[in-house]
């Protein structure tokens, strides 16, 4: 299986240098060495790869970039291959955001990578858009059966649930900023990644 492309990892340590102690505020009870007993600071999110890289807690954000590529490899989402000449190739953005717990501290840093679709060409890089939903109708008329035959109800959420799509057209991407993808080399992508047409 092939390997994640490499982004620069590093173990968070138990206690934060005091620059990151100072960015985040702890709370009484909790430990600011802990990377979930974070409250978030008042500064918003990073807005580029740029910006998460020079950020005092860039370890954070570094870690969750790794892990979204890991997800990737997992999944076998792309293949790096040669630039095409006759191809557009489609860019891509990291967006970065703190996962904050209902008592308003930072319970994970989420970096997801999604791809610049609106440079798609109707006919050669998608066919259609089809974003399947559910009517509030039809939620309702469950939550009335459970409540009415006294079921249990659960919520789940499928992680990476895009990324389960196959693709039929050729999409072939930029590399991601960070990743040791050669320069002459992009991502020919097997499923559909966030952002595409195909996953609108």
């Amino acid at each position: 299986m092939k390997s994640a492309p490499k982004l620069a990892r590093e173990k968070v340590p138990n206690e934060e240098t005091s620059q990151v102690k100072r960015k985040l505020l702890g709370h009484a009870g909790a430990s600011v060495g802990d990377e979930t007993a974070h409250t978030m600071s008042l500064e918003h999110d990073p807005v580029s790869y740029n910006d998460a890289i020079a950020h005092p807690d860039a370890k954070f954000w570094k870690r969750a970039m790794a892990e979204e590529l890991e997800e990737f490899v997992r999944k076998e989402l792309f293949m790096e291959v040669g630039k095409p000449k006759d191809r557009c190739v489609v860019g891509c953005k990291w967006i970065f955001k703190h996962k904050l717990g209902p008592d308003g501290q930072v319970e994970r840093y989420k970096a997801c990578l999604v791809a610049q679709g609106f440079s798609q060409v109707k006919g050669i890089s998608y066919n259609e858009t089809y974003a399947p939903v559910t009517r509030y109708g039809t939620i309702w008329t469950l939550l009335a059966l459970a409540a009415r035959h006294q079921w249990h109800i659960h919520q789940m959420d499928a992680k990476a649930a895009f990324l389960n799509s196959d693709l039929s057209e050729e999409i072939y991407m930029k590399a991601p900023p960070g990743s040791d993808t050669r320069d002459s080399f992009v991502w020919q992508l097997n499923h559909a990644l966030y952002g595409l047409k195909q996953a609108s």
